[in-house]
This record gives C-alpha cells, structure tokens and sequence, in this order.
C-alpha cells in the first residue's frame, strides 16, 4: 500500500545541518580567520631590527625614573656603560668596566668618584684616573636628552 501524499512528513524548507555541515562551516570559518590573522600581519608595520651594535645612541630611560644622585649600569651590545645623574639637568656617562682588570665599578654619590671594588682604582666623572696604579682613564660617552628620555651615544 502507497502512502499518500497527505501521509508523508513535510519535506524540510530551508538547510538542514547535520554533523557533516557543522565539520564544513568549521573548516571554513577557521580559514577564513588565519586568511584574516596573515592579511593583518602583512599589512601591519613590522619593527624593525635593532643590534645595539649598529645604534647610533641607546636609549637608558625616561628621566623621571632616574632621580638626581643615581646611577645605572648599561649593556649596549658589547660595551657596559655607567650612567650617572649628577644635577637636575646633567648627566655623565663612563665605560663601567675597570680598564685593567675589567671589575665593574660603582659610583659612590657622597664623594662623587667612580670606584674599582677590586683594584682599588678611583676615578672622576671626566673618566680621569683619581686613584690607582694605572694611567688608563675611562672611555666617556656623551649623554643626551630628548622628550624626557636619557640616551647614551659615542659621538
């Protein structure tokens, strides 16, 4: 015996998912998110390389985290820099390393010299010898200031 038509369940209207749909729509929306995500990248500005080597300056921070009286010790690729804020607007800045043994020195505020801990060698903020069997004075660096951050440069 035939159904009639009047018998058989309505035929679905529209789209019916199943397991097979979802997996597609998934796959589908996943490619177009990473198409999304590698566009952006692309058309975003990378940064750009930096060596401290090949900088002209480096950047030590910005002044109001370096109170008057402070120092701080700098990499700049291969050479240690000691960077020192000795008034409101004056900076100086001396190779941190002892020329002859290659201790790092400190900066002792109260009696404003560059100090060797274990060469007992004591130099001023020029980078000149004070102190010590030696005549090799400290490689200087000329400080800057510019839009509130401190930068260190050779020339």
């Amino acid at each position: 015996m035939t159904p009639s038509p009047a018998d058989r369940p309505p035929a679905p209207s529209g789209w019916v998912f199943g397991f097979n749909e979802y997996l597609l729509a998934g796959v589908g929306t996943l490619m177009l998110a990473g198409t999304l995500i590698a566009v952006a990248f692309y058309l975003l500005p990378p940064k750009h390389l930096q060596l401290a080597e090949l900088q002209r300056a480096y950047r030590v921070g910005p002044v109001a985290d370096f109170p008057v009286g402070a120092s701080r010790v700098v990499n700049w690729g291969e050479r240690i820099v000691l960077v020192i804020r000795t008034e409101e607007q004056a900076f100086a800045a001396l190779q941190a390393t002892a020329p002859t043994d290659g201790c790092l020195l400190n900066w002792d505020e109260r009696s404003q010299r560059v100090s060797s801990p274990c060469g007992y060698l004591v130099y001023d903020l020029h980078g000149n010898v004070v102190r010590g069997l030696t005549t090799l004075p400290l490689q200087r660096y000329r400080v800057f200031v510019l839009d509130d951050v401190v930068y260190v440069t050779t020339t």
